[in-house]
C-alpha cells in the first residue's frame, strides 16, 4: 500500500511540475516590447517588421504550449537590435 502512495505521489508531482514552471508568456512578452522600444527609432520599417514578427511568433510558440521559452528567442532579438543600432 505504500509503495502505491509513493507511486501516485511521483506521479502527481511529474505529471504538475511543469505546470508549476510554465512561462508567464503575456508577461514576458509585454515586458520584451518594452525593451524592444528603445531601439524603434534607431531601425529602418523593414527591420522593425521582422523583429516585431520573430517576437509574435515566439509568443505564439509559448501560448500554444511548445516545451521552449521564449526568452532565448526575445533576448536574440534583443541582442540583434542592439547591434543594428549602433551601425
Amino acid at each position: 500500500m505504500t509503495k502505491l502512495f509513493a507511486a501516485l505521489a511521483v506521479a502527481l508531482i511529474a505529471v504538475t511540475a511543469p505546470a508549476f514552471a510554465k512561462t508567464d508568456c503575456d508577461d514576458g512578452f509585454k515586458n520584451h516590447m518594452g525593451k524592444m522600444s528603445i531601439y524603434v527609432n534607431k531601425m529602418s520599417g523593414y527591420e522593425l517588421a521582422d523583429a516585431v514578427r520573430k517576437s509574435l511568433d515566439a509568443y505564439n510558440s509559448c501560448k500554444a504550449g511548445d516545451s521552449f521559452s521564449p526568452h532565448g528567442v526575445w533576448d536574440q532579438i534583443l541582442a540583434d537590435m542592439e547591434a543594428k543600432s549602433h551601425n
